[in-house]
């Protein structure tokens, strides 16, 4: 039997995924019925949030009450940070200075956790120890703590997203060299450049597959639904409507790819002698029509779907569905 399970509770939807070995047993996803995730939820949102994910071990037949969970960036902090090489006492104290002056939320109500990703070798040498902060306000860790001991299950790693996706599409691959993967979700889009050793930058913005939608609903005076439609049968043709859908939906596209050029500029500043292989475009939103090769044109770079079945056993009907389930596989996947 499986040690754990993912479990990924978007504002979307809930997966969950169980591996063995190489071979996903479980792949689950149900619609999230409240839109929010297992913060600032009122009794009645909180017990249909509930019944979802019980309903979701019992169909798929989870045995095993062990399991790790996401929380999303958006209620989080992360942050790679640069110091002067030191010791861990040092560093301790170093990690919560620089978080008191870059972080807008009190100290003591924060809990923090770090990671060093490179250390120099030679003290002397002037480089800088590159270390991965997280914080995580103590009412958000609380608030998944009791959620999960409702359910009755035991936690045996809470991470960010972006800890997830490296593992599922860039770790767990050997991916070579550098890449910069966009998660483009429902609410927002979660960036982040890596390579299978360490962790350089990371990036949320505020643009998702919703942003999309409601320009078109908007524009063509639509009920969001039927916007939702029109975005997942035309995407990004320039030929349908006589252009103006492709037009109604520019602004939101050139914010997005506005950001893919932030983030890689921001690491290009940084680390000018690595450059960036590929973008990996994952999430819901990377099944949008014509995005792929929008974004390829004004970057200049390579542009892939990223799936995180490839590579594993997973049943026929599901192969297509890895970029939605990126995380949830990163989740459910033993640490780097």
């Amino acid at each position: 039997m499986p040690a754990f399970f993912g479990l990924d509770i978007g504002s979307s939807s809930v997966k969950l995924v169980q591996l063995s070995g190489k071979t996903v047993t479980v792949s689950a996803i149900a619609a999230n019925p409240v839109g929010k995730v297992g913060v600032d939820l009122v009794p009645v949102e909180q017990a249909s949030l509930i019944e979802v994910v019980k309903n979701m071990l019992a169909a798929n037949k989870i045995k095993t009450r062990r399991c790790v969970v996401a929380i999303p960036e958006s209620l989080v902090f992360t942050r790679v940070m640069l110091f002067p090489v030191m010791s861990s006492p040092e560093l301790a104290t170093a990690i919560r200075f620089e978080a008191e002056q870059v972080i807008p939320y009190p100290i003591d109500k924060l809990e923090l956790s770090w990671v060093v990703l490179y250390k120099p070798k030679n003290a002397l040498s002037g480089e800088k120890m590159r270390v991965l902060v997280v914080a995580v306000p103590s009412k958000t860790s609380n608030a998944y703590v009791n959620f999960t001991d409702t359910l009755g299950l035991e936690v045996v790693r809470v991470e960010n997203e972006i800890v997830s996706l490296t593992r599922s599409l860039i770790t767990a691959r050997k991916l070579p060299g550098v890449s910069l993967v966009a998660d483009l979700g429902f609410a927002n889009t979660k960036f982040v450049i890596a390579d299978t050793t360490q962790i350089y930058t990371n990036y949320l913005s505020s643009l998702g597959g919703m942003a999309f939608s409601r320009i078109i609903a908007d524009t063509f005076k639509l009920p969001v639904n039927q916007a939702e439609e029109y975005k997942r049968n035309y995407g990004l043709d320039k030929k349908q409507f006589e252009g103006k859908l492709f037009a109604a939906v520019a602004p939101v596209l050139s914010g997005l790819i506005g950001d893919v050029k932030k983030v890689l500029n921001s690491y290009l500043a940084s680390y000018p002698e690595r450059k960036v292989d590929r973008i990996i475009l994952t999430g819901g939103g990377a099944y949008l029509r014509g995005l792929v090769v929008e974004v390829a044109e004004q970057t200049g770079l390579e542009v892939v779907i990223g799936n995180a079945f490839d590579g594993l056993k997973v049943a026929e009907n599901m192969t297509g569905f890895g970029p939605i389930y990126a995380v949830a596989v990163g989740l459910a996947s033993e640490e780097d």
